[in-house]
């Protein structure tokens, strides 16, 4: 049914006089739980639908989305495509998927609403039982059901019911010495289990935050040792896959525009992506499927990820890789590699904005522990970091036998040398 749509939707585009055209179809369902301030507060379920289309006329591309599938709606949204090409820039590197083919059907296809109350419950309870002092602001469990079709006119046929559990939950502490800042984590899920609290670190945030309430300044400025815990390393990830990305290999602002086969972080990180994740798509928003990809191999630059586009503008190969992560777990336990550390930071937020093109940062670490000669001592107030992002994956010296799986996400903790303290 929605493949025909699509179809229909794609001939109607080339029959106004589109050279090429891309048309995504998308349904949603929803079934979710939330929980305000300790107490659950809504249980609803929502449905969606969306129509995204490309249209390309003469090397000018035009995009246009939708909420509607109706005739008249389809119609008039052609119409105004018609009239908004002509304005476009013309580009030859513009060009739609070719030949990619796959009906993909991944994850639990129906939701078990007494399972989603099952888990909030318990985690409710754990919350009550281990850390009263921790409140739960904010939080969300529900099954999501993507069902998706894309079609181009370079033969490419694509369909897919993705379906996945999600958490999502943030919280604070306060007791008698005062409040922590807000922490959060989250992620996709296969199945929920029976205690929600023991995945995705949800225990360790609380744990971690209930400690956060009596928080003190460094005494002075040094140079030492971060270790992060996989939500900070998500941060880095984000830095290190936009720089090899479209916006700064474009502009030609790129650390690594010319980098692919060097040595651009410590022997000891290989980075994958992971398509096989929890609520991963088979296939990305451009219509190409998302196959195996290693990133950074024993930290040696293996590719970079530009669009379509941007692999045909700039002449360079094109690498579909999804949105998720993993990094290949270390020889070294956690408890070791903070033993290690004789003065430095256990960081579970790198707040560092927007790095500056080459790399630098000064950033706020927050929900962070200071480590001296070994041991985690006082929570951290007000402490900033400096350094460089690219030389900080130079500068990884271990990495945890323990790794986090957040479904998209499978990350280590990471040791890392020469931050700046102040």
């Amino acid at each position: 049914m929605m493949q025909a749509q699509a179809n229909k939707i794609l001939d109607a585009l080339l029959a106004a006089g589109f050279d090429e055209g891309r048309v995504t179809i998308k349904e949603t369902d929803v079934n979710e739980l939330n929980i305000a301030h300790n107490h659950v507060s809504l249980m609803r379920t929502t449905q969606s639908q969306s129509l995204s289309l490309m249209a390309i006329q003469q090397g000018r591309r035009v995009t246009a989305s939708v909420s509607s599938l109706d005739e008249a709606t389809v119609q008039q949204v052609i119409t105004d495509l018609q009239r908004d090409v002509t304005a476009s820039p013309q580009d030859e590197a513009y060009a739609v998927a070719p030949d990619q083919q796959g009906e993909f059907v991944r994850g639990p296809q129906s939701v078990d609403r007494e399972t989603i109350a099952a888990s909030a419950k318990g985690l409710l309870d754990a919350r009550s039982k281990k850390y009263p002092t921790f409140g739960i602001e904010e939080c969300a469990v529900k099954h999501t059901l993507e069902t998706t079709t894309l079609v181009t006119s370079r033969d490419t046929g694509l369909t897919s019911s993705l379906g996945s559990y999600g958490v999502m939950i943030m919280g604070s502490s306060k007791d008698h010495h005062g409040s922590s800042s807000f922490t959060y984590t989250g992620g996709e899920l296969e199945a929920l289990p029976a205690q929600l609290a023991d995945v995705l670190d949800i225990d360790a945030m609380m744990a971690n935050s209930v400690q956060e309430t009596h928080t003190e300044m460094i005494a002075s400025k040094f140079t030492g040792d971060v270790i992060l815990t996989p939500m900070a390393v998500m941060d880095l990830i984000g830095w290190l896959t936009g720089q090899v990305s479209d916006l700064a290999l474009l502009s030609q602002a790129s650390v690594y525009q010319n980098a692919v086969g060097d040595m651009i972080a410590a022997p000891a990180l290989t980075l994958s992506n992971n398509p096989q994740g929890a609520g991963q798509a088979p296939f990305d928003g451009e219509g190409f499927l998302v196959r195996p990809v290693t990133l950074i191999d024993a930290g040696r630059l293996s590719c970079q990820l530009p669009s379509y586009y941007g692999s045909r503008k700039l002449q360079i190969p094109h690498v579909p890789a999804g949105d998720a992560w993993r990094i290949a777990a270390g020889d070294v336990s956690r408890a070791d590699m903070q033993a290690s550390v004789k003065h430095g930071a256990l960081v579970g937020r790198l707040s560092m904005g927007s790095p500056a093109p080459n790399g630098d940062f000064s950033g706020v670490i927050k929900n962070s522990f200071l480590l001296e000669n070994g041991q985690r001592t006082k929570a951290l107030t007000e402490t900033m970091i400096t350094g460089n992002v690219a030389q900080m994956l130079k500068d990884i010296l271990a990495i945890s036998q323990e790794v986090s799986d957040f479904g998209g996400y499978q990350l280590p903790w990471l040791q890392v040398s020469g931050l700046r303290f102040s």
